[in-house]
């Protein structure tokens, strides 16, 4: 059955990519649509399909001796990447047509969409290195067109840029360390290289993990290989955006699980230590930068960036564990890992859905211009408090479930002997703490001046959601709440792919009664997320009851609102995003390192002072001091070698006969 689905879905997207592609008109966009929902939906299907089964299913296998064939395979540890992309595309698929109905270049957009979705399939089945990585290659070329999009406009362009060529380092580093596998382990086949890396020498076993760490790193967005995030979202379409940040950078999750479980087997206590550390610092680094940020889309990024920080961590730590002895510890982190990394993706996919409907209802994504969205778009405004609760991870929403068991897994780093290892476990605990923290406050200020209190500008005073699409987003905030209350089953199903992955299996310690989900061990900390969300349901109807019973039954006047002895109140006299945010910005002034110009208008002859302009710009830490040296030293070495560009063949031919000489000669010696 699983083979069937997988296989329909795959048929299903080049089928809606090809109807895409040579559509004259609307029925036949439609119906493209239509297929890329079906494949969606047997995605997910096939997807829940596997994690119940637990075991790998292959699907296809062709041999050809000179690339090595192309070989796929229906692993457990994709299984939940699967349901992702799965739920991804069938809640774009009711979002698009809507969303792109008055746009030109819509028919080769959606093509190029369901292109990607199907290399992102072929990335989670390949079963032999060729495939896997020209799959890879294909998911990010076909990425970087719905950058693409709008060419045109400013920006668009230096984004596609980065995405492409920061995609290519990391694949150079992706190749580097399959050849390293490949080669010591003399086999393209992953279950092949799995089984006999335990004879491969330490030295190349880490070498190939730092390399794809590092490769994946740059595709998953881990600091400081994050940059494109932040240029490519707020450029690329909405769906195209929620497609980049809930499915493409979990990819790169799943290439560093992939390697570091799999392919490598259980390595030294620093693998899982390096890893741990460098999501510590993406998750915190992230949230600072995202709480400066007005532009609701590059919030978003950022927010991304410290979320796939939070799902490494646990990744780390769980190999740190492993590495130390305790087996179920380790597994279990991978289990939060996976099932934090669906979460994410289903509540990041929403609010980019939902930040193309703001953009399209109110003309904007600044959050300075925008304000008293709850009134003029309700049904969005609710659908966006469900995906902002979960990010927050507030209670009793998917994201609060997945980030608390990442809490009780690091909290357990005293049962390893070590007490460096535990103490840098807790460290990293305590680093998420702040995290989360701040990720309350940046999400409370995007909501808050985003939707509440009066609107700060014409275009959102004049906004409105007739005609958005509200289906996708809404599809997508059932799946967060069943996610919340459904999280006992869902961990029951990941521990079949845990005992797959790591041979051990939690079940009779991970939930218990079916509702009660515990840590690893009995002795720590359980709880339930179906009775905390019914008792926090119950406890409503006591405000809610209390506001009923007690509102005014007489007449209603409306009067000024008290400000201070001013006239009447003005919308500009609300907290903006930036004056929100500006004790965060002082405290860690350091780091930000903001650009502060302050425009003051001459006084005018009656002595009153004139208009005072406050900008500021936070240029990112690793842009300043990382890449910008880099970039000077790269156009340095393009004007020293551009006199050899003179355009003359005979000069080019005579290049070529120096290189097949020196060649012969390195060879020869």
């Amino acid at each position: 059955m699983t083979t069937g689905l997988l296989t329909a879905a795959g048929v299903a997207w080049l089928g809606a990519a090809s109807l895409a592609l040579g559509a004259r008109g609307r029925a036949l966009l439609l119906l493209s649509a239509w297929a890329s929902g079906v494949g969606g939906a047997c995605a997910l299907v096939a997807g829940v399909g596997l994690c119940l089964a637990g075991h790998g299913t292959a699907l296809v296998t062709v041999r050809a001796d000179l690339v090595g064939g192309l070989s796929l395979r229906a692993t457990p540890l994709a299984a939940a990447f699967i349901v992702l992309l799965g739920l991804v595309m069938l809640a774009v698929a009711f979002y698009a047509p809507r969303y792109h109905q008055a746009s030109s270049g819509t028919a080769a957009y959606l093509c190029v969409f369901n292109l990607a979705a199907l290399a992102s399939l072929a990335v989670l089945l390949a079963a032999d290195v060729t495939t896997f990585l020209v799959s890879w290659e294909s998911m990010t070329l076909t990425c970087g067109l719905l950058v693409l999009r709008h060419r045109s406009e400013e920006g668009v362009g230096r984004a596609a840029y980065l995405f492409l060529a920061l995609g290519e380092v990391g694949f150079v580093l992706i190749v580097a360390a399959f050849v390293i596998l490949a080669t010591q382990c003399h086999s393209l086949d992953l279950q092949t290289i799995a089984a006999r890396v335990a004879g491969v020498p330490l030295a190349w076993r880490s070498a190939a993990f730092v390399l794809a760490v590092l490769g994946f790193g740059f595709k998953a967005g881990l600091v400081p290989l994050h940059i494109w995030l932040p240029a490519a979202h707020p450029v690329a379409p909405a769906d195209g955006s929620a497609f980049l940040s809930g499915l493409v950078i979990k990819l790169g999750v799943y290439g560093i699980v992939l390697f570091s479980y799999v392919l490598l087997g259980t390595g030294p206590v620093w693998w899982g230590l390096s890893l741990m550390a460098l999501g510590a610092v993406s998750a915190v680094v992230g949230i600072l930068y995202a709480l400066m940020e007005r532009d609701l889309k590059r919030f978003l990024a950022y927010s991304s960036v410290e979320n796939v920080g939070i799902i490494l961590t646990a990744s780390g730590a769980g190999m740190t564990f492993a590495a130390a002895g305790q087996s179920r510890l380790g597994a279990f982190l991978l289990i939060v890992a996976l099932l934090h990394s669906v979460n994410h993706g289903v509540a990041k996919t929403l609010l980019f859905l939902e930040a193309g409907v703001v953009e399209h209802g109110a003309g904007t994504r600044d959050l300075d211009r925008l304000g008293g969205l709850v009134r003029s778009m309700p049904a969005s405004s609710a659908i966006t408090l469900v995906g902002t609760l979960s990010l927050a991870a507030l209670p009793p929403l998917n994201g609060f479930v997945s980030e608390w068991l990442v809490f009780q897994g690091l909290f357990q780093g005293f049962r390893i002997n070590s007490h460096v290892d535990g103490v840098l476990i807790v460290l990293a605990a305590a680093a998420l703490g702040l995290t989360g923290g701040l990720a309350i406050l940046g999400f409370a200020r995007a909501f808050g001046i985003g939707f509440c209190g009066m609107a700060r500008s014409d275009t959102a005073g004049r906004a409105s959601e007739r005609g958005q699409p509200l289906l996708g987003p809404g599809i997508l905030a059932a799946a967060c709440v069943a996610l919340a209350l459904g999280t006992p089953a869902v961990l029951l199903a990941l521990d079949r792919v845990a005992k797959a992955v790591t041979g051990v299996q939690l079940r009779s310690v991970l939930v218990l009664g079916n509702l009660t989900v515990i840590p690893a061990h009995t002795d720590f900390s359980a709880f339930s997320p179906t009775y905390l969300a019914a008792f926090l349901a119950g406890v409503s109807i006591v405000p809610i009851g209390i506001y009923l019973l007690a509102r005014p039954r007489g007449g209603r006047a409306r009067v000024p609102v008290w400000d201070g002895g001013i006239v009447e109140f003005r919308s500009r006299m609300q907290y903006t995003a930036t004056t929100y945010a500006n004790p965060v910005r002082v405290t860690f002034d350091r780091l930000y390192r903001p650009d502060v110009a302050v425009e003051r208008a001459s006084d005018d002859p009656a002595g009153r002072s004139g208009p005072v302009h406050y900008r500021m710009a936070v240029v990112p830490l690793f842009e300043r001091y990382l890449y910008e040296p880099v970039l000077r030293a790269i156009r340095a070495i393009a004007r020293a070698a551009q006199p050899i560009q003179s355009g003359d063949v005979n000069q080019y031919l005579l290049y070529i006969l120096v290189v097949v000489v020196v060649a012969f000669f390195v060879y020869a010696l």
